[in-house]
């Protein structure tokens, strides 16, 4: 069998469309671990300096959408702020530094600091060294997990260098986060919660900061995603799948009410799910109710919050303040299926 050849732009930033598959398409991935490739997903970005554009985590392959920027140097102090996060205090394998003898070494600016600093800078701002990584760190806590041994993943990866303009990656990262829809798991991509534009819904500031990102900042969020739904919704109408299978498509009802819409999600749908924001927020209401319950209950909080409440995403929800800025799970919805 012939060996894909694999393109990569070493010397400029670079977008890539970046698909990987179970070994044998075994569907693996069950709602927990979903939630963990994608929390490893972020933090191995954030690590590597790599932006993540789109992402799409199905139950037997993922798709990633990642601008990556060449790394060559950082300040010691950023370095030092990364690995820490990466590794946290106690987590450090056997074979890397530990923080405080990596700290040290770069004080002492020998040799044997620039050694370090190339070894840790030759795992960022590079696109086969984030996904080794990044499949490495999931296949182990997937093995501890189940007790498993050995590779889950299929030999290699897949890579597609995209160009860097609106019309290309809003296209792509349709294309990825219209997987559920084609898969006949859902009928919207907001109600599938392991994809990138779900998560820019439920407030994932990476992803909402994304979505700008595939109109190269030419818009504001709220016009991006009236514009990024009508394309969702264009580009999903059509079935491009495999003939037997992948035949799901947006509806021509789901449609034609997204063009009435003008590409909002509606209140009403949003409403379908069970939101935390009106659970768990400890307060909901205008920007002054949630500063006056903030202040009421000062001490409350830690001494270096400043800020009483946000505002909630997305712009559906009106002057809406929550005085927990929730991160995880903000939208559940109802609809379940066993195929996802």
């Amino acid at each position: 069998m012939q060996t894909r050849k694999r393109i990569l732009m070493l010397d400029q930033p670079t977008v890539y469309h970046v698909i990987s598959r179970t070994a044998y398409q075994s569907f693996l991935f069950d709602e927990d671990a979903k939630d963990v490739f994608v929390r490893m997903l972020f933090h191995q970005a954030a690590f590597a300096g790599i932006e993540i554009l789109g992402y799409c985590v199905m139950s037997n392959h993922i798709h990633l959408m990642v601008h990556v920027l060449p790394i060559n140097s950082l300040p010691d102090k950023t370095l030092l702020e990364r690995y820490k996060s990466y590794y946290g205090e106690d987590k450090i394998p056997q074979s890397s530094l530990s923080f405080s003898a990596l700290e040290g070494i770069l004080k002492e600016n020998g040799a044997e600091a620039e050694m370090a600093r190339q070894r840790i800078l030759s795992r960022m701002g590079d696109l086969p060294a984030f996904m080794r990584e990044l499949k490495q760190r999931f296949t182990i806590w997937y093995n501890h997990k189940n007790g498993n041994k050995g590779t889950i993943w299929a030999a290699r990866y897949k890579s597609l260098i995209v160009e860097n303009s609106p019309e290309s990656l809003t296209r792509v990262a349709a294309y990825i986060d219209l997987n559920p829809v084609r898969a006949e798991i859902v009928e919207d991509p907001k109600d599938y919660r392991w994809c990138g534009y779900a998560a820019c819904l439920a407030g994932n500031r990476s992803m909402r900061a994304a979505l700008g990102q595939l109109f190269t900042g030419s818009c504001e969020y709220a016009e991006a995603l009236k514009s990024y739904r009508l394309i969702l919704f264009g580009k999903g109408h059509q079935s491009k799948g495999t003939p037997g299978s992948d035949q799901g498509r947006i509806s021509t009802q789901a449609l034609e009410q997204a063009l009435k819409e003008g590409g909002h999600v509606p209140v009403h749908e949003l409403l379908r799910c069970r939101i935390r924001y009106f659970s768990d927020s400890l307060a909901l209401g205008t920007q002054p109710f949630v500063e006056s319950v903030f202040n009421h209950h000062r001490s409350s909080f830690g001494k270096n919050r400043q800020k009483a409440g946000s505002p909630l995403p997305p712009c559906n929800w009106g002057s809406l303040h929550t005085l927990r800025d929730l991160k995880r799970r903000v939208y559940s919805f109802e609809k379940t299926t066993n195929r996802s």
